[in-house]
């Protein structure tokens, strides 16, 4: 029985315009705690803040797009609308030139 591949997609998401920084004290151990599942799981594989507005993008490894998007769904601070993703979208490595 051969594993089938994973997908990889890159995640982008943004403060919701309504939350607040009490909205967000109030879940953000359950979020850290989520997170961290999704890490010691292999599937956020990378996270970075955003610096363009309060937000996020992870990396994730998923069996099928429609897979990531229902994971990233069960992130706290998601299910609760304190944020919206922007995209979830596809990815695959670029083959960059060596020098």
């Amino acid at each position: 029985m051969s594993e089938q591949p994973k997908t990889t997609v890159l995640a982008t998401f943004a403060a919701a315009p309504h939350a607040t920084d009490e909205d967000f004290a109030k879940i953000i151990d359950a979020e850290l705690a989520r997170a961290k599942e999704l890490v010691d799981a292999g599937v956020i594989v990378h996270g970075y803040h955003r610096s363009d507005l309060v937000g996020a993008a992870l990396i994730v490894d998923a069996e099928t797009v429609e897979a990531a998007r229902e994971i990233l769904a069960t992130l706290p601070a998601v299910a609760a609308g304190l944020v919206e993703t922007e995209s979830i979208m596809p990815i695959i490595p670029l083959q960059l030139p060596q020098s």
